[in-house]
C-alpha cells in the first residue's frame, strides 16, 4: 500500500502543489499561488505557463489562472472506462428519482481512499457539497466502511496505517477498536451506516457491489438528512431499494 517513491520528481511534486492549490482556491494570480505554495514567482509563472500551453490551465481576463475543463474530459474518459459504471448508471439514476430528495452515490476504492464515481440526486430540496471525483477517507464514511468490511484485516490495516484516520466531525470513528467493531456489525448485517460522520446534520445507508466470486467491484449509498433517515419507515424503505438496486447491478455485471 506504500506509494512513496524512492526518487520522486520534484519538478512533478511542485506541479501537483500548483495543480492543488489552484483546485482549492479557484484562479489564483501568481503572486498568491506562489505564497500558496511557497515557491518564487519566476519558478510558478514557468509552471503556469507550460500548463497552459499544454491545455491544462486557463487565465481569466483579469490574468488569474485556473484550472481548464481538460480535467473533465480525461476524467470523464477515465470513468467511462470502468466497466462498474456503466452497468450500474441506470440502476443510480433510477434509484435516485425513486428516494426523491436523497443523494444517490457509487463509489469505489482506488490506493486506499473512496472515489465517487456517480453522484445523483433528482429533487434538489437539500444542497449537498459532494460531485463526481471526490475522494474522501474510507473510515469516516458508510460506504468506505462497508468496504472495509469486506476486507481481509492486513488490507484494512494497510489502509489506515496509510491514509489515518481523521475526524472531519464530532462523530467520526478515530480508534481502530471501535473501527473494527463497526466492521463486525456490518458484516452481520450487511448494511454501513455513516451517521453524521462524513458530514454534520447527514446519514447514510450503504452496501457494496460484488462480483460472482465475491470480490469488491464498489458500493453504493443513500445519503439524507439525519432527523429524515431517523424515521424507522424511511429508514427501512431506503435500505430495502438500495439493497434491491444493488442485487440489480450485481446481476447485470455478472451478465456481461
Amino acid at each position: 500500500m506504500d506509494g512513496d517513491a524512492n526518487r520522486p520528481i520534484k519538478a512533478l511534486l511542485t506541479m501537483d502543489d500548483i495543480v492543488t492549490a489552484l483546485e482549492r482556491d479557484g484562479p489564483t494570480s501568481v503572486t498568491d499561488l506562489s505564497g500558496a505554495i511557497d515557491r518564487p514567482q519566476s519558478v510558478v509563472h514557468d509552471y503556469l505557463s507550460t500548463l497552459q500551453q499544454l491545455g491544462y490551465v486557463v487565465q481569466t481576463d483579469g490574468g488569474a489562472y485556473g484550472l481548464s475543463l481538460r480535467y473533465l474530459e480525461l476524467g470523464g474518459s477515465v470513468r467511462d472506462d470502468v466497466s462498474l459504471y456503466e452497468v450500474a448508471k441506470p440502476e443510480v439514476n433510477r434509484l435516485a428519482e425513486s428516494s426523491s430528495s436523497e443523494l444517490v452515490t457509487l463509489s469505489v476504492e482506488q490506493n486506499g481512499l473512496c472515489v465517487a464515481l456517480d453522484v445523483v440526486q433528482s429533487e434538489r430540496n437539500v444542497a449537498y457539497d459532494f460531485s463526481e471525483g471526490t475522494h474522501f477517507h474510507m473510515h469516516s464514511s458508510g460506504v468506505g466502511k462497508a468496504m472495509l468490511a469486506q476486507y481481509d484485516d492486513e488490507r484494512v490495516t494497510a489502509i489506515l496505517e496509510q491514509h489515518g484516520m481523521p475526524a472531519r466531525t464530532e462523530n467520526t470513528i478515530t480508534d481502530r477498536d471501535d473501527l473494527d467493531a463497526e466492521l463486525e456489525r456490518i458484516r452481520n448485517e450487511g448494511v454501513a451506516f455513516d451517521r453524521e460522520e462524513y458530514r454534520t446534520g447527514m446519514t447514510t445507508i450503504s452496501t457494496t457491489i460484488q462480483d460472482s466470486a465475491g470480490d469488491v467491484l464498489g458500493g453504493l449509498s443513500v445519503t439524507g438528512p439525519a432527523h429524515r433517515l431517523a424515521e424507522s419507515d424511511i429508514k427501512d424503505e431506503l435500505q430495502s431499494e438500495l439493497l434491491s438496486t444493488v442485487n440489480i447491478i450485481e446481476l447485470n455485471y455478472s451478465a456481461q
